[in-house]
């Protein structure tokens, strides 16, 4: 558990033109609420880096990954995806 961390902001925004459209984060959202479970299998590879060239995935540790996914609630997730993709607040 994080309390009180403070997310890198990924959204695009004219603060930060190299950021993610919020297009991306809509697709992780829906995606994520409508079959998670497919989510994390089809996410493993990439987040894992076994898409690179000469990389040898483990079915272990990607089975893992998909079980540490599955075993979080789902709002959390949906709340992680939410403070990733949008502004924070210019404090006073």
């Amino acid at each position: 558990m994080l309390l009180s961390a403070v997310p890198p902001l990924m959204l695009k925004t004219e603060a930060n033109p190299g950021g993610l459209p919020i297009e991306v984060f809509d697709g992780i959202r829906n995606s994520t609420f409508d079959n998670r479970t497919q989510f994390y299998k089809e996410l493993a590879i990439p987040f894992l880096g076994y898409n690179r060239p000469g990389a040898k995935a483990s079915q272990g540790v990607v089975d893992s990954f998909w079980l540490q996914g599955m075993i979080g609630g789902l709002k959390g997730q949906l709340d992680r995806i939410k403070q990733f993709s949008k502004p924070t607040s210019p404090r006073t």
